[in-house]
């Protein structure tokens, strides 16, 4: 099948390669997500540091709390896990350690413990710091995901709003900022991209930068509580919980489209649904500062 036709059976609109943002590709339904078996091909390095190919839907990835090993001396661990089913075995894409620097929270992130203890190793990806507040997270690519010589790169930018509700503890309010690719990625073809970060007056320039907005949450008369629509983790034997920390990002104020989710199945456990533009280096960060504690979302 021709690269357009496949896209005018996706999308039901043609869309042009050079031209990605033509039409609204972000206003379709969540149930395009594609199996497992689509994405499960693809290297462990592809996942986090390629945005995910436009054909494959959403990848579904699980984060876990984890002890820390020897050699760590405090911080909290958690790992990054590709959630396969249909009989496959799960893959460790990442972990990343967290610790506190003069009251900033700061992740270090790699596939592998010698990429925490050292940046120069090849394991290493990038990390995550955030000011004094947590209200506001910057996520920097280090040399681990694409060779650049223009030092390190801004790959995202993640902000929370202190609202009524944030403060009460009923739901949070966060945007989220990644640069805005010029051409879409495809599985079946040889067309690949370079992540290029945010430019340093990233918000002056809207035209390149990607905004993902949260979804309010409704509030449940039944349960007495702000919820978010996981219907399809429901079906995937997920059940999700309710927790402060749950989020769902469109594309813009009000998108149809989920790019990124977050839900809590378990004390130390969350699912994680990403999908196009975002790499899943990207999405386990914006993740990672939700997942985080922050005096901006306290009274």
């Amino acid at each position: 099948m021709s690269l357009k036709r496949f896209l005018r059976l996706r999308f039901g609109t043609l869309l042009s390669l050079r031209s990605p943002n033509s039409v609204n590709i972000w206003d379709y339904s969540d149930s395009e997500a594609a199996p497992a078996s689509s994405w499960s091909s693809l290297p462990n390095r592809a996942l986090l540091c390629r945005p995910l190919p436009l054909d494959i839907g959403r990848c579904t990835c699980v984060i876990m709390k984890e002890a820390l090993p020897e050699g760590l001396d405090g911080g909290t661990l958690y790992s990054l896990y590709t959630n396969e089913g249909q009989g496959r075995q799960d893959r460790k894409l990442a972990i990343a350690h967290h610790k506190r620097r003069n009251g900033k929270s700061e992740f270090t992130i790699a596939q592998n413990l010698k990429g925490v203890f050292s940046s120069s190793d090849d394991s290493f990806v990038g990390n995550v710091t955030a000011n004094l507040m947590g209200s506001k997270y910057h996520v920097w690519d280090q040399g681990g995901c694409v060779n650049s010589k223009r030092g390190n790169l801004l790959l995202a930018v993640v902000t929370f709003m202190p609202t009524i509700a944030t403060w009460t503890g009923s739901y949070r309010s966060m945007r989220a900022y990644v640069p805005r690719y010029q051409s879409m990625q495809l599985k079946n073809t040889t067309l690949m991209q370079h992540v290029n970060g945010l430019a340093r007056d990233w918000e002056g320039k809207t035209d390149k930068v990607h905004k993902l907005c949260s979804r309010t949450p409704r509030y449940n008369n039944m349960s007495k509580q702000y919820e978010l629509d996981f219907r399809d983790r429901g079906r995937a034997g997920l059940r999700i919980q309710s927790s402060v920390k749950n989020f769902q990002l469109t594309m813009e104020e009000n998108g149809k489209q989920t790019i990124l989710q977050l839900g809590r199945v378990g004390k130390s456990k969350f699912v994680m649904d990403f999908r196009y533009p975002l790499t899943g280096y990207q999405a386990f960060c914006i993740c990672l500062a939700s997942m985080d504690s922050k005096l901006c979302c306290s009274m």
